[in-house]
């Protein structure tokens, strides 16, 4: 007695799963096709950014400030990102966390001014950034977000290389 399968116990002949094989295979194939072009128009039509996000405490309250630009950034930046936080008198403000800066490194400062307030509204900020760069035209974009809330909703300016970026909040 010899052992051969039943084409009935397999479900097909082998030229019927071979036929079969081939059109699976093909379907596979047009399918990654068409997810890799639609993957690579995606691609083309985004725009990359870094992100540098020192973090800073001011009386006690944690914010982030976040600067941003196209990825090229990390090539045309040419000195360390400049940031002033201004507060008003009496307010406490310090550097809890720095980052690369573009891999140009940051310089916080803090500094006080009579023009701004501290109420019951909350304190007065004024945040400036100055990112350095060959390219004048390079965009910048200056988002502060105090921690937990303010994260989901920063206040922003938008700016470029080589000028200052101001952005004016109450924390």
């Amino acid at each position: 007695m010899t052992d051969t399968l039943d084409p009935g116990l397999t479900g097909s002949s082998p030229r019927l799963r071979g036929r079969t094989f081939c059109r699976s295979v093909r379907w596979a194939l047009a399918v990654v096709a068409v997810l890799t072009a639609l993957s690579a128009s995606n691609a083309a039509a985004g725009v990359g950014w870094c992100r540098t996000d020192p973090v800073i405490m001011v009386d006690g309250d944690i914010a982030d400030i976040f600067v941003s630009a196209p990825l090229d950034a990390l090539l045309s930046v040419t000195g360390p990102t400049q940031i002033v936080v201004t507060t008003p008198r009496d307010v406490h403000a310090v550097l809890v966390l720095s980052t690369p800066g573009f891999g140009r490194g940051e310089v916080v400062r803090f500094e006080q001014s009579p023009s701004l307030k501290l109420g019951a509204d909350g304190i007065d900020l004024r945040i400036e950034v100055f990112v350095p760069a060959t390219d004048d035209a390079l965009p910048v974009l200056v988002e502060f977000a105090p921690r937990i809330l303010g994260i989901l909703a920063p206040v922003a300016a938008e700016g470029t290389a080589n000028d200052w970026i101001s952005v004016r909040v109450v924390l």
